[in-house]
């Protein structure tokens, strides 16, 4: 059963209103020959139709180029995302870098004074050093 009919059949069994409107504007009948009673409406109806039609094919073709730039926009804001990544990355890895290269020169910088303190330490015990060798020596060989 179309739409046009089911409509018919519901406004028949509404039963009209009461009053003089009611006698002049009547539903048509399931016996009367409904598409001679409604066929101006066809008219109207295809061209609606074909509109929706149009409206639809340029709203998909919209949707397209929508989708289309959004997709390219997609791309572009990855592309920028990877590129400043990749540019923190660097700068993180040159800062840590530079902590290292720092860390380095102070461990060098404590070893050296270690080797140095170390080094004057043994300048100074060197010559009491020997002196009791030579004198362990000298006490050995009498």
């Amino acid at each position: 059963m179309s739409a046009l009919s089911q409509l018919l059949e519901r406004l028949r069994r509404a039963g009209p209103s009461p009053g003089a409107p009611a006698r002049v504007v009547a539903v048509p009948s399931a016996g009367d020959e409904l598409s001679r009673e409604v066929s101006f409406l066809f008219a109207p109806l295809d061209e609606i139709g074909q509109q929706t039609a149009l409206r639809l094919a340029a709203a998909h073709s919209d949707a397209g180029k929508v989708e289309a730039a959004a997709a390219r926009r997609r791309l572009a804001m990855l592309d920028d995302a990877h590129a400043e990544a990749e540019r923190l990355a660097a700068a993180l890895i040159a800062d840590r870098r530079a902590d290292c290269e720092r860390r380095v020169r102070a461990m060098l910088a404590d070893a050296e004074r270690e080797a140095q303190r170390v080094r004057a330490r043994g300048r100074e015990r060197t010559p009491a050093f020997v002196a009791e060798i030579v004198e362990r020596l000298l006490a050995g060989g009498s």
